[in-house]
């Protein structure tokens, strides 16, 4: 049996097909578009199940949609997207009049984490908490084996924990989030209060073709020794790991994972991280936790297929 997995983001929504084991068998992926609006978006979607359908027939049973924002998961339905301007949006039960594949619905950053314990811990750790580090931060809970959604659907809105009071300012519209510290937009605007050419900078340490003032080039910068760029990313780690912290003395969790773009410069914050990590004066819940960094760059996509598999199987 196979399931399709659908990662809704602000830019750009992915899909695959993937079997029980995680295996990829196929994949599409196109541009959001949410200014088009819901119903645009749905038919589109329903498109590409529909090939997937001629390709795969019955074996296709469920389908997993993981979506940037707010969502409601006993309705299927996203109540607040920030990053695509939609509000009380059904997803779910239209998708699945549509296609005829039962449909599950979760936050992105949820799939992530079912992602994460699927397939980087083969379920052998059941107390996960997963990072997002893109953008924004999203963040998922694994507790004891099972998806932690909280009173209203919403747990695990790590990104918005306030870290400094009166701080930045965060997307959401409050002060000293950890987002406004941690997600990559906050990192470039700390990056461009240091460095002072940009262009030049661009120039030096961009990928080829990729010509851009982003975290890929700020990595780049500090494994070149710059000392600006390695500063950003040691307070980048030293406030990802003062709001880690926090969530791990108050749900003490055998594993951290952290996933999304902004994991890919480890080398550069992980160390101030584990430095604050190893200083807490309260310090058993820190003694065998482990931080494990995920390379899979589709974990929120293959997460929802494998949930959805979950869901579809019981």
């Amino acid at each position: 049996m196979l399931g399709i997995g659908i990662d809704i983001g602000g830019t750009n929504t992915k899909l695959v097909v993937v079997n029980r084991a995680g295996k990829l068998l196929a994949g599409e992926r196109f541009r959001t578009e949410a200014s088009k609006g819901p119903a645009f978006f749905i038919k589109r979607l329903g498109v590409i199940v529909a090939g997937f359908r001629r390709d795969y027939g019955r074996q296709l049973v469920s389908i997993g949609i993981g979506a940037a924002g707010d969502v409601d998961p006993e309705r299927g339905i996203l109540r607040f997207s920030p990053n695509l301007a939609w509000h009380s949006v059904k997803i779910a039960g239209p998708l699945e009049k549509l296609t005829g594949l039962p449909c599950a619905m979760e936050n992105d950053a949820n799939m992530a984490a079912w992602g994460a314990y699927e397939i980087d811990l083969a379920r052998k750790t059941e107390d996960i908490l997963t990072l997002t580090l893109g953008t924004g931060i999203g963040s998922g809970l694994i507790l004891g084996g099972k998806l932690y959604h909280g009173a209203m659907g919403s747990a695990g809105e790590a990104g918005h924990l306030k870290i400094e009071p009166k701080g930045r300012l965060c997307h959401c519209g409050g002060r000293g989030c950890l987002e406004a510290y941690c997600g990559s937009y906050a990192i470039m605007a700390r990056a461009r209060e240091l460095i002072k050419n940009e262009g030049a900078f661009v120039k030096k340490f961009a990928p080829p073709g990729r010509e851009r003032f982003n975290t890929m080039c700020l990595t780049n910068a500090a494994a070149a020794g710059h000392a600006a760029a390695r500063r950003v990313w040691r307070e980048m780690g030293h406030n990802l790991g003062t709001g880690l912290a926090g969530l791990i003395l108050v749900l003490n969790p055998g594993c951290v994972v952290l996933t999304g773009g902004v994991s890919r410069a480890r080398k550069w914050f992980l160390p101030a991280l584990k430095k604050v990590l190893n200083t807490q004066q309260i310090c058993t819940p820190f003694k065998k936790v482990k931080i494990r960094i995920s390379d899979n760059a589709d974990l929120g996509s293959y997460g929802a297929a494998l949930f959805g598999l979950e869901r579809g199987l019981k």
